[in-house]
């Protein structure tokens, strides 16, 4: 029996906007505590940064973070003020 080699993992330099995007919502973890909400949340937040979603919130809904210790309104404000922190910015 054979099986298959895993994937490779490819990582990012710290300054490539998806790196900064999965590392500004990493530090969230108090306000999410499962990873795999805050890598789906990061995931939907990339959507909205690439246009392919309306708006935060909606990238929120849509990642239905249900580890999450706030109200979805209320984390859209949290990422958004990280988003400025960080120098997140929305391709247009």
């Amino acid at each position: 029996m054979t099986t298959k080699a895993p994937a490779e993992i490819k990582y990012f330099d710290e300054n490539e906007a998806i790196k900064k995007l999965y590392s500004a919502i990493d530090e969230l973890s108090d306000l999410i505590p499962v990873s795999n909400d805050r890598n789906r949340l990061s995931f939907n937040l990339d959507l909205y940064l690439r246009g392919e979603v309306i708006n935060v919130l909606e990238a929120i809904i849509q990642a239905s973070p249900r580890s999450s210790t706030v109200k979805y309104a209320e984390l859209e404000k949290i990422i958004e003020k990280k988003f400025s922190e960080k120098g997140i910015v929305k391709n247009n």
